[in-house]
């Protein structure tokens, strides 16, 4: 098992980018992520508008994946993801969604103590580790890591986690794969600006699925029982829009439901959330149940 440290980094999916390792594909990883800020803030003094802005949302990487060409579907199982012993949280004024009540930049440090995030001396919350950043490299123009972008990127879905599998369409020959941005806990919309911003490291298995019979144009994200397509755009009316068009697609290929049928099943047991508010373009997540996708009682996702 290949273990990565966080000090291989890069702050763009870039197809110029050279992969820091290439491994089989049903290989399982130990990758070391940094926190959002790439460790500039290690106390309450340390504010977030004097960091340098060229070295946020680093991802570990790239990470090529022997095979993999344009066509095929990368797809990542997380098996684990510990999060360091401290966190942060920042916050600034006019930024985000209670931006204008903010009247100072803050930094809060948030210590993890047996399972729990202490937020304060009399609030502690159990952790729910998750990834900000993931994705392949695309075809086209760079992608900074703190975007989002049909090949993943900063999409800040909170149920990319422990036990989640990602399907990637794969853009570039290795697919040149990387991830960062973990949190210790984050809420659906990320309002503030952030989670709690935190180091971790992450156990998962890349794959490849040649020559599949459906092709996502944005990532899918299957959990033990939901399958969720994320979408992105200006407003979150037009991230909506993206994500449930996608799971329309999704349902009628890999179902025999036409497309009528297929909108009302949406609606009747489809749930649309947030993901985050507070970039520039916006994502929101479709999820519905995993049985849905079920045939003589196995899954074929």
């Amino acid at each position: 098992m290949y273990k990565i440290s966080k000090e291989n980094v890069f702050f763009e999916f870039n197809k110029k980018n050279k992969p820091i390792l290439e491994v089989n594909p049903g290989e399982d990883l130990i990758i070391e992520t940094d926190d959002c800020f790439k460790s500039q803030i290690k106390g309450e003094n340390d504010l977030v508008t004097a960091i340098d802005f060229s070295k946020v949302n680093p991802a570990t990487g790239p990470i090529a994946v022997k095979g993999a060409m344009p066509g095929d579907i990368l797809v990542v199982d997380i098996m684990d993801i510990i999060v360091d012993k401290k966190g942060f949280m920042v916050a600034i004024p006019e930024e985000g969604a209670f931006g204008h009540h903010i009247s100072e930049p803050i930094t809060r440090v948030i210590n993890i103590e047996d399972g729990f995030f202490i937020f304060s001396d009399d609030m502690k919350f159990p952790l729910n580790p998750m990834i900000g950043v993931i994705g392949v490299t695309p075809s086209g123009k760079p992608v900074p890591c703190g975007e989002i972008g049909n090949h993943g990127g900063n999409m800040d879905a909170k149920i990319i986690q422990k036990g989640s599998k990602l399907y990637f369409k794969v853009q570039v020959e290795g697919a040149l794969f990387g991830l960062g941005d973990a949190h210790a806990g984050m809420g659906d919309g990320e309002s503030v600006i952030c989670g709690v911003e935190i180091p971790a490291v992450v156990t998962l298995k890349l794959d490849l699925i040649k020559k599949p019979d459906f092709l996502p144009e944005r990532p899918i994200v299957e959990t033990s029982d939901r399958v969720i397509c994320i979408g992105h755009g200006k407003t979150m009316d037009e991230a909506s829009e993206v994500a449930l068009e996608d799971m329309l697609k999704l349902i009628t290929n890999k179902t025999d439901l036409n497309k009528t049928d297929a909108s009302m099943l949406i609606s009747a047991v489809g749930d649309l959330k947030v993901c985050q508010i507070v970039d520039p373009q916006k994502t929101m997540r479709v999820e519905v149940p995993k049985s849905i996708f079920s045939k003589k009682g196995e899954y074929y996702l």
